[in-house]
């Protein structure tokens, strides 16, 4: 059965493979309280309910953050922006749809999944740490009425 744990898990284990972790979890964590980077953590955000009429299932769509840490920048030699820009990238392969496939089902527990919006990106300049923000979409069937 579908269900709101199961496809945020679907979700979340899909991204820890996306990249090197060495820290990842669905409980946000600010970066000072991070014992080791790069890190990842995926927070449920919002979720929409859109009915046409009484007598057709919602279209549900739930919305998440992926947020994303690198301290590469803390190396003087290295622009801070490209460890983050190597998360976003593979974050972004990882959600595309499947060799063949027309969407990111997650496994089949969703109708399709993607980014969607504007991803919020701190580079760490100043003070060596990276932060981004991407926010995703998943398109489920239904949950019921």
């Amino acid at each position: 059965m579908k269900t709101r744990e199961t496809i945020t898990d679907a979700l979340f284990q899909l991204l820890v493979g996306s990249a090197d972790f060495a820290t990842t979890g669905r409980r946000l964590k600010w970066y000072t309280d991070v014992a080791a980077q790069p890190a990842m953590f995926l927070r449920n955000k919002a979720e929409t309910w859109d009915r046409q009429n009484t007598r057709m299932p919602a279209k549900v769509i739930m919305g998440f953050e992926i947020w994303l840490y690198s301290d590469q920048g803390a190396d003087l030699d290295v622009p801070p922006s490209v460890g983050l820009n190597e998360l976003i990238a593979a974050v972004g392969e990882t959600l595309k749809p499947p060799p063949g496939r027309e969407a990111q089902t997650l496994g089949g527990q969703v109708a399709h999944c993607w980014i969607e919006g504007e991803i919020t990106m701190e580079p760490g300049d100043l003070a060596g740490q990276a932060i981004a923000i991407i926010p995703v979409k998943v398109l489920v069937p239904t949950f019921g009425s």
